[in-house]
């Protein structure tokens, strides 16, 4: 059986602070640090893309069909179930 090689990190740490762990009340909490947390600019702002009329118009309508398809799903589920208790369960 081969033993499987030890492969390199394919990231590397860049230093960044996702989120701060150091919590009051936490165990390892430590009340210097809070103030000396570095807040870097973001890197690079991203445009905001906007959407074309004709785009906005093609979401809301596959959206609208979408909605329009589980709405009448569930009514037929809810009608077949009358009907089974009136013709079937009651019966």
């Amino acid at each position: 059986m081969k033993r499987r090689e030890k492969r390199a990190c394919a990231w590397e740490d860049d230093g960044r602070t996702i989120v701060n762990m150091n919590v009051e009340g936490m165990p390892g909490y430590r009340r210097e640090l809070d103030g000396q947390a570095v807040y870097r600019a973001p890197e690079q702002e991203r445009k905001k893309e906007q959407l074309s009329p004709r785009e906005t118009r093609m979401i809301l309508l596959a959206s609208m069909k979408w909605a329009f398809l589980f709405s009448a799903g569930f009514s037929l589920i809810l009608v077949l179930f009358v009907l089974f208790c009136i013709k079937v369960w009651f019966a």
